[in-house]
C-alpha cells in the first residue's frame, strides 16, 4: 500500500520514495501483456452490504492472506497444499524449488492486481503458491466425486460456523481470486506435463463454473484455450453467463433508460417538466390577484381566507408531483409486477435452452421466457460479485446488472416469487418466497444505468401489451384525472369566488339579510 501524507501521521519520505520508484520498476516501466482483473471493490457498492464482498473462512491472494480474522486458516492452506503435492500429482519437488519456479512470474501477477502489492518477490511468490494450491486442491476435491473431501472442508465439518458455502462464497469473491494463468503455471511444475495439466485445470474449471453458477446458461463447447485464457475463476464465470455476444456497447439514451421508452413505459402519465411549471404559475398567479381582490370585500374576506390559506399547501403538493415526474427513481425498471403480468395474461415460462442472451417475450402466446436461475445462500455473494466485477472490467452495456435490474423490477412482493418458483424459472433453496424475493433488492445500487438492447426490447414489448390492454387503460385514464385534478379544484374554487362576489355586490344594493344572516350597514 502506498503511503498517503493525509492518511499517516508517522509518514515517512524515504519509504515513500522507494515505493515508488517499485511501482515504476516492477509495474510502470515492464511492458507485460496483462489486463488488470483482480479489483478492490469500491465503498460506495459494499456499504449496501460488506459481508458479501470480504472472505468470511479463508482469504486467497495479496488482498487478503494477511487478515488476522483469517489467518488461522494457514495451516490447513499448507494441510491441502501437501496433499495436491503428494497424493494427487505424487510430486516429492521440494516446497522451495517450486517457490523458486514460479517466481518468474512476479511481474504478471503483480499487474493482474489494481491494487499496489506491498510484498517483496519472496513474499508474493510464497502468498501466491501457497493460495494457488488450495484453491486447485479445493477444485479438485469437488468436482472428483471419488476423490474424497478437501483438508478445509474437513476441518469445516467439525465447526458449525464454516461450512461448504461460506468456503465457497470466499472462494467466489472477486477480492479473493487468483489469476488462472497462476494456477496453470503452479498445476504445471506440479505435474511436469503441460498437456495434462492444460486438460485438468481446464476441466475443473468448467466443472466448478457449472456448480456455482446462480444462472443457467448455455452448455457451449469451449476448448482448453478458450478458458484457460480468463482472467480468474469469476471472470470464466461471468462470461459464461454473459457471452460475448451481448457484450457490444450500446447508445444510452436518457429517455429509454430504465425501460421508459416513449409510449412504451409503464403506468407513466406523459406531461413536459416545463409546462407544467408555466400552468402552476399562471394559475397560482391568477388565483393570488382574485383573492387579494376578494379580500377588499369585508363579507366575502371571511369565506377566501381559509382558501388563501390552503393554496401553499395545493401548490406544493402540484410541484412535488412534477419533481417526482420530471425525475422518477432509477433504482427499478419500469415493468409491472409477476402477478400483475399474470392478471393480464402473461405466462411465465423457464427456457430450455440458452442464457441471459435468450430472454424473450412472445407477444402471440403471451409467454414470457426468463433462464432458470439457483436461489441458495452462495446466490447472493456470487451475483453481487459477479456485478461488482462487470461494473469495474466492461466500458460497454452491464448485461448482468441489467438482467438483474429486470428480476428486481418484476420481483415486488413473496407471491411474485412463488409464481416464478412454481413456474420452474426460481429453483428457491431459501428458507422462503419471502428472502427470495429480498434476493434482488440493491444489488445493483451505486452501479451505472446502461441499456442492453436485447432486454430493453423485451421490456419494451412487455409493457407495450400492457399498455394495451383495456382495464390498465382505464386505470391510467383515473390515475391520469386524479393527477391533474388540482387544476379543476382551482377551476372550481374561482368560479365559486366569482359567484360569492357577484352575490355580494348584489346583496350590498338589493340587501339580502337572508342570504348573509346579517343586517346591510345601508
Amino acid at each position: 500500500m502506498v503511503l498517503s501524507p493525509t492518511n499517516d501521521l508517522r509518514f515517512n519520505h524515504g519509504r515513500w520514495i522507494n515505493q515508488i520508484s517499485k511501482i515504476l520498476e516492477k509495474e510502470i516501466w515492464i511492458d507485460i501483456d496483462v489486463a488488470v482483473s483482480i479489483f478492490r471493490v469500491p465503498k460506495s457498492i459494499t456499504i449496501h452490504k460488506p459481508d458479501a464482498y470480504e472472505p468470511r473462512v479463508v482469504g486467497l491472494g495479496p488482498y487478503h492472506h494477511f487478515n488476522l480474522e483469517l489467518y488461522e486458516m494457514e495451516r490447513y492452506k499448507l494441510l491441502a497444499a501437501g496433499r495436491l503435492q503428494k497424493q494427487v500429482f505424487h510430486n516429492v519437488t521440494d516446497f522451495k524449488d517450486l517457490i523458486q519456479s514460479l517466481s518468474q512470474f512476479e511481474y504478471k501477477v503483480r499487474a493482474s492486481y489494481h491494487k499496489y502489492l506491498d510484498f517483496d518477490v519472496e513474499t508474493l511468490t510464497w502468498v501466491m503458491t501457497i493460495d494457488s494450491m488450495f484453491l486447485l486442491e479445493f477444485l479438485y476435491f469437488h468436482t472428483h466425486a471419488d476423490a474424497g473431501q478437501s483438508q478445509l472442508v474437513k476441518y469445516a465439518a467439525g465447526r458449525l460456523e464454516l461450512t461448504f458455502d461460506a468456503i465457497l462464497g470466499d472462494v467466489m469473491m472477486l477480492e479473493n481470486q487468483i489469476p488462472i494463468f497462476f494456477m496453470r503455471e503452479t498445476l504445471f511444475a506440479l505435474s511436469s506435463n503441460r498437456k495434462v495439466s492444460d486438460e485438468m485445470l481446464a476441466s475443473m474449471l468448467l466443472d466448478f463454473c457449472k456448480l456455482v453458477s446462480p444462472v443457467k446458461f448455455e452448455d457451449r463447447v469451449l476448448n482448453e484455450c478458450d478458458v484457460l485464457k480468463r482472467s480468474h475463476l469469476l471472470d470464466l464465470l461471468y462470461h459464461f453467463i454473459v457471452p460475448k455476444t451481448m457484450e457490444q456497447p450500446d447508445m444510452i439514451s436518457s429517455d429509454n433508460l430504465n425501460g421508459r421508452s416513449g409510449s412504451t413505459s409503464y403506468d407513466r402519465p406523459k406531461s413536459t417538466s416545463s409546462d407544467s411549471t408555466n400552468d402552476h404559475d399562471s394559475f397560482r398567479e391568477l388565483f393570488d390577484e382574485m383573492l387579494d381582490v376578494a379580500s377588499d370585500v369585508k363579507r366575502v374576506n371571511k369565506i377566501a381566507a381559509p382558501i388563501q390559506a390552503v393554496m401553499p399547501m395545493f401548490s406544493e403538493l402540484a410541484s412535488r408531483s412534477d419533481q417526482e415526474q420530471q425525475h422518477p427513481m432509477v433504482d427499478e425498471i419500469m415493468i409491472p409486477s409477476v402477478s400483475r403480468l399474470v392478471k393480464t395474461g402473461i405466462q411465465f415460462c423457464p427456457m430450455t435452452s440458452g442464457g441471459i442472451e435468450s430472454i424473450k417475450f412472445d407477444e402471440k402466446t403471451r409467454n414470457f421466457y426468463l433462464p432458470v436461475i439457483t436461489l441458495n445462500n452462495n446466490t447472493d455473494v456470487v451475483i453481487r460479485n459477479l456485478v461488482a466485477y462487470e461494473a469495474s472490467v466492461e466500458a460497454g452495456p452491464l448485461v448482468l446488472s441489467r438482467y438483474i435490474e429486470l428480476m428486481h423490477g418484476i420481483i415486488d412482493t413473496a407471491e411474485d416469487a412463488k409464481i416464478l418458483r412454481e413456474s420452474g424459472i426460481i429453483v428457491n433453496n431459501l428458507k422462503s418466497d419471502v428472502v427470495a424475493a429480498e434476493m434482488f433488492n440493491g444489488v445493483t445500487k451505486s452501479v451505472r444505468l446502461t441499456n442492453v438492447s436485447h432486454i430493453d426490447k423485451v421490456i419494451e414489448d412487455v409493457n407495450k401489451y400492457v399498455n394495451n390492454k383495456m382495464r390498465v387503460q382505464i386505470h391510467k385514464r383515473f390515475k391520469r384525472f386524479i393527477y391533474r385534478s388540482w387544476r379543476l379544484l382551482t377551476v372550481v374554487a374561482i368560479i365559486l369566488l366569482i359567484l360569492m362576489m357577484i352575490l355580494q355586490s348584489f346583496c350590498s344594493i338589493y340587501n339580502c339579510p337572508r342570504v348573509f344572516n346579517t343586517i346591510s350597514e345601508d
